[in-house]
């Protein structure tokens, strides 16, 4: 008769056999490149963080997950400083510290302080903009801030069309699939226009590994996935009403926001924006387009959330790019930009700010 021990051993080992693939866009925690145990134990002995088989001495909230540790010390266990995979907190030391993170890089609580400058791990603070008030306790439980998996989805995104690093479609207040962020899933350097993402190289989180494209010209999946936490900051013209916007003939009128998508660089006649200048700038921020014309931008061309914010922020408030178009790229823009409106001048002319 065969042991129900042998059974869960056999499990164990089947999940941590390495992956012959290799995955594009974040996708290293699903399928066959899953490695369970990298996070959990099957009993509490097996972990060198406790002492005894005592289910007892389990860190609070951790008995059910069998988690190795707190969740945000888990993932910062492979994701700061580690030769293992992307770091993402602080400055880069991690496996790539010459690239420039397209999501730029997270801060910390420490003790009672807040950097202000992107998402804070641990943080009790409601989100700015959301529309029903989201904060991390409403989802991790009283006295348990923001934590990494509150946007991502730990075990990857295998149930349905895989997101673009493993961003939950869900996060905050969004609806199962109304955040899901879709990429050219498995075959990096292959884009595929009905994707809203565009890898070009797999484990490389470089910004210049990745371009945005735009499905669907009247929105942005992005934009609908930040949306789920800062609602009142994000939308479209004429649909959503925190954003504002009505047509009148080939223009809009009376924005409250500025828009996340539906909008392209210049289309209103030039009236607010340009894409010359746009276009004349040697750094320029990332923007989605539907034909995937990047390199030389085209009246396709429509800003959303992470043309002017990194995903995990940077060194700015609210982790705003301030890139002026000249000198090195950095994650806080590039080497001549230093205020807000070198990062405004990307698309729009100084009479018109």
């Amino acid at each position: 008769m065969v042991r129900l021990s042998h059974i869960v051993a056999f499990a164990v080992l089947l999940c941590a056999l390495p992956s012959a693939h290799t995955f594009a866009g974040g996708g290293y925690h699903e399928g066959d490149s899953l490695d369970c145990s990298e996070c959990h134990v099957m009993h509490v002995a097996d972990s060198s963080l406790l002492p005894r088989d005592d289910i007892s001495v389990l860190p609070p909230g951790l008995a059910g997950e069998l988690l190795k540790s707190d969740v945000n010390d888990l993932c910062l266990s492979c994701h700061d400083g580690s030769v293992q995979a992307a770091d993402v907190l602080g400055l880069n030391s991690g496996r790539y510290p010459g690239d420039v993170r397209q999501a730029g890089y997270l801060n910390r609580v420490i003790g009672s302080a807040h950097a202000g400058t992107g998402h804070t791990l641990d943080s009790l603070d409601p989100a700015p903009g959301s529309k029903p008030t989201w904060s991390a306790e409403l989802e991790n439980g009283t006295g348990k801030g923001l934590n990494c998996i509150n946007c991502h989805a730990p075990h990857g995104s295998e149930g349905g069309m895989p997101t673009y690093r493993n961003l939950r479609s869900d996060a905050g207040n969004n609806a199962s699939g109304q955040g899901a962020i879709t990429y050219n899933h498995g075959r990096p350097g292959q884009n595929n226009l009905l994707r809203d993402v565009f890898v070009r190289s797999a484990r490389r989180y470089d910004e210049a590994m990745v371009d945005f494209n735009e499905p669907n010209p009247g929105d942005s999946a992005m934009g609908r996935f930040c949306a789920g936490c800062h609602t009142e900051f994000h939308g479209v013209p004429g649909v959503d009403e925190e954003i504002g916007g009505v047509r009148q003939g080939n223009s809009f009128k009376q924005f409250l926001r500025h828009p996340s998508g539906g909008v392209d660089i210049g289309a209103i006649g030039g009236q607010w924006s340009s894409l010359e200048q746009y276009a004349s700038h040697k750094n320029r921020v990332k923007v989605m387009s539907s034909s995937g014309s990047w390199a030389q931008p085209t009246t396709d061309a429509t800003p959303t959330c992470v043309s002017c914010h990194k995903g995990h922020g940077n060194g700015n408030a609210f982790g705003l790019i301030l890139r002026s178009g000249n000198g090195a790229l950095t994650e806080d823009g590039d080497a001549g930009g230093s205020t807000l409106e070198h990062l405004c001048g990307q698309c729009h002319v100084t009479p018109n700010l």
